[in-house]
């Protein structure tokens, strides 16, 4: 027999977090890169932090040229730049006009893409499309452990997709007025994952 499933997030109502999410409109533009394999993965992070974050959009797709990426995202004038450990890119530095200084956005210039997947997925992503890594690369200087127990990470230390972006957005607003609530509700969708299925982190 069929599990109900909630109308809104499209989970089966044991795992519903409709009435975690909290709307927050930070000045970073977040948009979501998601590897299709994630897409309904029953312990991913994304679809709270999309309904979350009223200036965020979600992309579910393995390759797309720069074209028809930016058809999906609409025109911006702020500046994207790629949250993705920085080992992992080689981009070429972008600088100020007229300046040997590299240019740091504020967050309301800030379009910040994420690309979400396993990080096996998440490299693929960036190998079947190569001018992301022609992008600058937002590194986070202090996010913090990750506490995202209930998945298995790869490395130590390593965060979940809303907890990096919830660094990121910290980071630029130089404020945890607009991630901290996230995170509070990410904390209780743990504890009601966690009461789902008490067992081991899985991939």
């Amino acid at each position: 027999m069929a599990r109900p499933i909630c109308a809104k997030c499209k989970t089966p109502l044991a795992r519903c977090f409709c009435d975690l999410v909290v709307n927050v409109t930070p000045a970073v533009e977040v948009i979501i890169w998601q590897h299709p394999s994630e897409a309904g993965h029953a312990k991913g992070t994304v679809p709270l932090l999309a309904r979350c974050l009223t200036n965020s959009q979600l992309i579910i797709a393995e390759t797309l040229n720069r074209c028809d990426f930016e058809k999906r995202v609409g025109p911006t004038a702020r500046q994207l730049q790629l949250l993705f450990p920085t080992d992992q890119l080689q981009p070429a530095p972008a600088q100020d006009m007229g300046s040997n200084r590299l240019h740091v956005p504020t967050a309301g210039q800030l379009r910040l893409l994420v690309l979400d997947g396993t990080w096996r997925k998440a490299r693929k992503l960036l190998y079947l499309n190569p001018w992301l890594s022609e992008l600058r690369p937002y590194p986070l200087t202090a996010p913090g452990p990750g506490r995202y127990s209930i998945r298995k990470a790869e490395k130590p230390g390593q965060l979940s997709t809303l907890e990096a972006v919830c660094a990121a957005i910290s980071q630029a607003e130089k404020s945890a007025s607009h991630s901290l609530p996230i995170l509070q509700a990410f904390d209780q969708y743990l504890i009601r994952l966690s009461q789902q299925n008490p067992h081991a982190p899985t991939e």
